[in-house]
């Protein structure tokens, strides 16, 4: 008997490589910002990248989506109230990232001892969306960074492989749309 294949949305999986910029949009949006474009003026980072980040903070559960825009989470408080770089920040991450149903579907590995491949996150992808392989690489880079971010403290706001910056490049895909 066939079994029902679980479909995800493009938008549904990650794209936001920076943690450190899913931070500052999730403080944007608790501090007032209801659009894409508030958030983008807020951070300076470039509003295609914002949406990303959005998209990641509600998958990770700091963020909800409404008719209005973006609301924050209970999740995102504890997100704010732990220092922006520090250890407790990383672990907000690291739970929100193990609690997330999306990403236990795609990466259930993701923190385990022997981490999983970018090509076995790539074909869970495709299994479970309509993406290309080339974009579903694309997503699971997204997730093999943000595993590197989380046990390498050094690589985690501000170090090296951090953006430090506003308009870090999250490896934009060739199938993003409008709805992303």
């Amino acid at each position: 008997m066939p079994t029902a294949r679980r479909s995800l949305e493009s938008k549904d999986i990650p794209q936001a490589d920076s943690l450190e910029n899913v931070r500052r949009i999730v403080d944007a949006v608790a501090e007032g910002a209801k659009t894409k474009a508030d958030v983008a003026e807020r951070t300076g980072i470039n509003p295609r990248h914002v949406l990303y980040g959005l998209h990641t903070a509600r998958v990770l559960g700091f963020l909800s989506e409404e008719s209005g825009g973006f609301t924050p989470t209970e999740a995102a408080k504890a997100l704010r109230g732990a220092e922006s770089g520090s250890n407790e920040e990383r672990e907000t991450f690291r739970k929100a990232i193990q609690g997330s149903d999306i990403i236990s579907a795609i990466a259930p590995e993701l923190f385990s001892d022997k981490a999983p491949t970018q090509d076995a996150i790539t074909q869970k992808i495709v299994k479970l969306t309509d993406l290309s392989e080339s974009t579903a690489g694309r997503r699971a880079q997204t997730l093999i960074s943000w595993r590197t971010q989380i046990t390498q403290p050094s690589l985690f706001a501000g170090g090296v492989g951090s953006s430090g910056g506003a308009d870090q490049d999250e490896g934009d895909d060739e199938e993003d749309n409008a709805s992303a």
